[in-house]
């Protein structure tokens, strides 16, 4: 997707945008970058609504998948900085149903485990009996009742070889939606006030950092501008109903760009935002450090995101899921992010695109 430059920056990443959209069949997304605790650019393009044609707006809130981890993650590294618990604490102690791994008792798992996906928990049972768990519209199953009933022993998905893999707790990387949605539970059981993850973050970060367009719910979204989320067929898009599992913690916010653009700030910004301290600075280092457990020799685990050497120290987490794909990117050096969020499946075609765009996205950030 190469284009004469025409010296002016913005004029130009926008006809890029424009092109993408158009051969990839993508209704709209939208972007933003932010350097040293400040957004820099955001921008929405293409539609929010195909059949309404509305547009994406920087204020149009998409279904963000897995990047949604990054939320968790955050709200539980400021509970740790507060002294709720210490990352090798194991976690039994917080919670009120048995949680242990069937081939490894005396092993425990601990909060560095959820948070490195090495906790041997497993999404098996959880992708097999799918469909178990509605998916349309807030959900119905609560959080509890679905983590006890998949990871203690009579629960009604318990499985040992299904709901846990074969390896010992810390020794290997398996990536764990539910491992996710426990670390997202555990939130509510560790502060002081009991407040479940979704009043947790409202609170602690949404709130002050003025992000009107954020929300684990969509009764939480209100009037909120959202992206109707698609999935790509041969003769176009179809309109999808919104998701609704009740993993929620590791997947299910809504976002526009300009308000995860202020939870990147915390990161470019050394954990202060508009003067608000948010994380300490040794805090921010714990959370972007390489873990003893890597995903593989090109990519290292740190807390929630991964590392990846690719013109610079980038931490990136992606989010994936029926009508969304999405990113967001730390170049740790720079102190520069940049995020793309979409509301159509993704697939292999897109994601050469998206991946361009954040290249040319990071590096407008660096050098602005």
């Amino acid at each position: 997707m190469a284009f004469a430059a025409s010296g002016n920056w913005e004029e130009d990443f926008s006809r890029f945008m424009q092109d993408g959209l158009r051969k990839t069949g993508t209704a709209g997304v939208s972007v933003a970058t932010v350097r040293n605790g400040r957004t820099q650019f955001v921008r929405g393009f293409g539609l929010a609504d195909v059949q309404a044609r509305t547009p994406v707006t920087p204020d149009t809130a998409f279904h963000i998948a897995s990047v949604s981890k990054v939320v968790t993650g955050t709200a539980m590294m400021m509970l740790h900085e507060q002294g709720a618990f210490r990352l090798d604490d194991p976690i039994a102690p917080y919670l009120d149903f048995p949680v242990v791994h069937p081939a490894f008792p005396d092993t425990p798992i601990t909060f560095r485990h959820l948070l490195s996906h090495t906790s041997g928990i497993s999404d098996n049972v959880y992708n097999e009996r799918n469909g178990d768990f509605p998916a349309s519209g807030d959900p119905a199953l609560q959080m509890r009742d679905f983590l006890a009933g998949y990871l203690s022993p009579n629960g009604r998905w318990y499985a040992q070889a299904g709901s846990f893999t074969e390896s010992k707790p810390g020794a290997t990387w398996a990536y764990s939606n539910v491992g996710i949605t426990l670390l997202g539970y555990l939130a509510g059981r560790v502060n002081a006030e009991r407040q479940g993850l979704d009043v947790l973050t409202q609170k602690r970060l949404f709130s002050p950092l003025g992000m009107r367009h954020t929300g684990w719910s969509l009764a939480a979204m209100g009037k909120a501008p959202l992206a109707q989320p698609y999935a790509r067929l041969d003769h176009g898009l179809k309109a999808l109903a919104p998701n609704g599992t009740p993993s929620w913690p590791a997947g299910l916010l809504r976002s526009s760009a300009r308000d995860f653009a202020r939870i990147l700030e915390i990161f470019s910004g050394e954990g202060a935002v508009d003067g608000r301290r948010y994380l300490q600075q040794g805090t921010l280092a714990t959370f972007l450090s390489p873990q003893p457990v890597a995903v593989d020799q090109n990519v290292q685990q740190a807390l929630i995101w991964t590392l990846r050497e690719q013109n610079g120290h980038l931490a990136m987490h992606y989010g994936g899921d029926m009508g969304a794909d999405s990113v967001a990117a730390l170049d740790l050096n720079k102190r520069v992010g940049a995020l793309m969020f979409s509301n159509v499946t993704g697939n292999d075609e897109f994601r050469v695109f998206q991946k361009e765009a954040m290249e040319r996205l990071l590096e407008r950030a660096r050098t602005a």
